[in-house]
């Protein structure tokens, strides 16, 4: 497909919520995913969408961790980024064999449920350990290669450290850009990641790039709470809207 092909309003749409998204990811540390995938499944297919969202994944991560690398637990990255090998296939299957409506009000349910707890006030409060780096990184690289949202369980993970927001957003950034190059490489065996796919980031990426950097200059620990308050009640406004009128 030519790219004069790809000019749609469609596209237009995807860009704009890639500018937003990553404005809150790169204040934030997380949201990338989270804003851009309930809302490019309704602008395209579930399979065509969530590689897009891939590729923005890491590309904003990649900007993110470069300006927070110094600030990551290398150790503890690296075991959520690994294990996620394993389960990062699985979702793909998913992902490629489940019907399209089935799958775009599964993510927009999903987004919900998490919006919810993050609206809570809910932590987790147990115990932080190999096993649970393990367990959590998994379950992250399932969810991300099947719903397009592999951060949820992650965020709340490291939402439960406490200390300095900044090791947390730094953390997020290094597990995001492991897993998401995991994931695009499993998308490119099974042909999900196609040329399509491949364009139409290449339209979007400026987008992201220019609201990262708003995003990391605007980055302010005493206001990342209301601005995360903000960011979900978004989020469930359009997961509701998605789930009722698909």
């Amino acid at each position: 497909m030519p790219f004069a092909d790809l000019l749609t309003l469609e596209l237009v749409g995807a860009a704009a919520a890639g500018f937003v998204a990553a404005v809150i990811s790169g204040f934030a540390g997380f949201g990338l995913n989270l804003v851009m995938t309930p809302i490019l499944v309704v602008l395209f297919s579930p399979v065509e969408a969530i590689p897009v969202i891939t590729v923005m994944g890491l590309v904003n991560s990649a900007r993110v961790l470069g300006g927070t690398w110094r600030l990551v637990d290398r150790k503890e990255v690296l075991v959520l980024g690994s294990v996620c090998i394993f389960t990062v296939p699985i979702g793909a299957w998913v992902l490629v064999s489940a019907d399209a409506e089935i799958m775009k009000r599964a993510i927009a349910a999903f987004v919900i449920i998490f919006t919810l707890i993050m609206l809570t006030g809910w932590q987790y409060r147990g115990p932080r350990n190999v096993a649970t780096h393990v367990g959590i990184g998994m379950i992250g690289g399932f969810l991300n290669s099947s719903v397009g949202i592999g951060g949820p369980p992650v965020v709340l993970y490291q939402l439960a450290r406490g200390g300095d927001p900044s090791i947390g957003r730094a953390n997020l950034a290094g597990f995001f850009a492991i897993l998401a190059t995991v994931t695009l490489v499993t998308f490119a065996i099974d042909g999900v990641l196609d040329g399509v796919a491949l364009r139409r980031s290449g339209l979007i990426i400026p987008f992201v790039l220019l609201g990262t950097w708003i995003g990391m200059r605007s980055f302010n620990p005493a206001s990342v709470h209301l601005y995360r308050r903000l960011t979900l009640g978004f989020l469930l406004c359009v997961s509701v809207m998605i789930v009722v009128i698909g």
